[in-house]
């Protein structure tokens, strides 16, 4: 009957991290509708300003001044109203960002994190059933042996296979536990080399230390890869701030000067009716969400480049979309 159970349990074991990324996003998806409410509380009072015309003015014998077109107002104009204060557009928009971003991207990072520290211990490991080995301890028993040592986020998944080896269990039901839960690719690789060497019999040991070399060997050379990738992240970031540089340069010297140069005209006309207004908070909020559509893809690609996984990336996305954020906020303030 013991053993019925720990075969259940081992089953369910591999469809815990499948239910917490799960989680994840279930808990992601709850926070986007959140602030999609916060964002339409918010959105209500600047509508509200924006098309609250002023009172025509008389400009000359039966000339009135004609309303001016709602878009014509900047951002540095809406947020100076006192009831909306900070909470505009931009706000609801990178807010709404980092609600469906930052927990996944949390979590793609811990599982990485944790992910990474496997892979790290199991040249030790290895090595530790090699000595085992050396010493005449079948490799069940030097499996328990080495379960006692520490080997970071391996540990608990070494203690839970020692359990289940002392009740019975096969070991070839325990191992396959173990790449089920610690389902790196490095770990499912050396899963099958200890299954086969056990199978095949012999000098175990020597094959351990062969594998201990190997494992070493592959960590080495992914550390080099990461390292020699790791520049072209720092690039993308850079990449980012020169385009960030560049909208805000455009619509502050170029589309604002020329805003001011509209109404001027306009002012100036007999008939200013027939002047076509310039739309300068459209522009500048197409820039900003510009700006924002590049920040999540920059932040992929700089995952793909710099982790090798573009869910990894998910973290430089929300750094980026932290950095437009203040890019705007500061240049609207001063």
């Amino acid at each position: 009957m013991l053993r019925v159970i720990c075969e259940r349990r081992i089953q369910n074991l591999g469809k815990l991290t499948a239910k917490k990324e799960r989680n994840y996003w279930i808990i992601s998806i709850v926070l986007f509708v959140l602030f999609l409410i916060i964002a339409s509380l918010f959105y209500i009072p600047v509508l509200t300003h924006i098309i609250d015309f002023p009172a025509p003015t008389e400009l000359a014998e039966g000339i009135e001044n004609p309303p001016r077109d709602p878009f014509l107002y900047s951002v540095r104009e809406i947020i100076q109203d006192p009831i909306i204060g900070f909470f505009d557009i931009i706000d609801v928009t990178i807010f709404t960002a980092l609600a469906l971003l930052l927990i996944p991207a949390l979590a793609y990072h811990s599982d990485r994190k944790w992910r990474d520290d496997i892979d790290d211990h199991i040249p030790s490991l290895l090595r530790e059933i090699s000595d085992a080995q050396k010493t005449g301890l079948p490799l069940p028993r030097a499996i328990l042996e080495a379960s006692k040592h520490q080997y970071g986020a391996l540990t608990p998944e070494l203690k839970k296979m020692a359990s289940k080896i002392s009740w019975g269990i096969p070991f070839s039901a325990t191992l396959r536990s173990l790449t089920e839960t610690a389902d790196t690719p490095l770990m499912k690789r050396t899963s099958l080399l200890i299954l086969e060497a056990e199978r095949s019999g012999g000098a175990i040991e020597d094959v351990f230390e062969s594998a201990h070399k190997h494992v070493s060997e592959v960590l080495g050379l992914k550390r080099e890869r990461l390292g020699a990738m790791k520049p072209y992240t720092w690039i993308i970031y850079a990449s980012f701030i020169v385009f960030a540089l560049v909208m805000i340069i455009l619509l502050y010297s170029f589309f604002q000067t020329l805003a001011i140069q509209m109404v001027d005209a306009v002012q100036s006309q007999e008939d200013p009716t027939t002047a076509l207004p310039f739309n300068v908070a459209g522009i500048q909020l197409v820039f900003f969400h510009l700006m924002v559509i590049e920040a999540i893809f920059a932040g992929l690609i700089a995952g793909k480049m710099g982790d090798g996984n573009a869910k990894i990336g998910l973290r430089h996305s929300c750094i980026l979309l932290v950095i437009c954020y203040l890019f705007f906020k500061i240049t609207i303030l001063l």
